[in-house]
């Protein structure tokens, strides 16, 4: 991303509140995974509040904040390299071109 860092193709944000939580069994914890094409970057985290990282099953926790955000930029294959627009706009309709042979098969 050449030029300073643009803004997130995908910007999502959440935020959970309790007045009390309690887990009976420590949930697993879990990594977002993304696949597929383009590329992208992603920046993602969580903040907590009154509540650790690492819970223990049968204590109870309150006033508990949880915020998860997370950021992901699309990564074009041309990004970074010396590449003209119009060598872009012809890769983009010569992709395009081959998808409608595969489709049309």
């Amino acid at each position: 991303m050449s030029g300073g860092r643009r803004c997130p193709d995908l910007d999502f944000f959440t935020s959970v509140k309790a007045e009390e939580v309690t887990f009976g069994k420590v949930p697993k914890r879990r990594k977002v995974t993304y696949y597929g094409e383009p590329g992208h970057k992603t920046d993602a985290g969580v903040e907590r509040e009154n509540i650790p990282e690492e819970p223990e099953a049968g204590v109870t926790y309150r006033d508990v904040k949880v915020d998860w955000k997370v950021a992901q930029w699309i990564v074009h294959p041309a990004e970074g390299e010396d590449f003209e627009a119009e060598d872009v706009a012809r890769e983009v309709a010569e992709r395009r071109r081959r998808e409608a042979e595969e489709t049309a098969d």
